[in-house]
């Protein structure tokens, strides 16, 4: 199991960006009602390249393992950089 020793808020409510690249994983935390996100990464070529749009109920979490340039949510999401 890949345990984490920091973290950094990574945008609430519906976007989150950064232009760093430094991330090695971004976790989600979904609000009160269910939403989709569209999660933004980099590709091989230094395109942006887009995963989703991916369902997650109310209250739910989702670690997305991978680096995130940014992320698009539909309602209330809290998001955190993992380091």
């Amino acid at each position: 199991m890949r345990t984490f020793r920091k973290l950094k808020s990574f945008g609430t409510a519906s976007t989150g960006a950064t232009g760093g690249k430094n991330n090695e994983a971004v976790m989600f935390v979904c609000g009160g009602s269910g939403t989709t996100i569209t999660i933004q990464s980099l590709a091989p070529d230094g395109s942006i390249a887009y995963v989703g749009p991916l369902t997650l109920a109310a209250n739910q979490s989702f670690i997305y393992p991978a680096f995130v340039y940014g992320w698009t949510a539909g309602a209330s999401v809290t998001a955190y950089e993992l380091f």
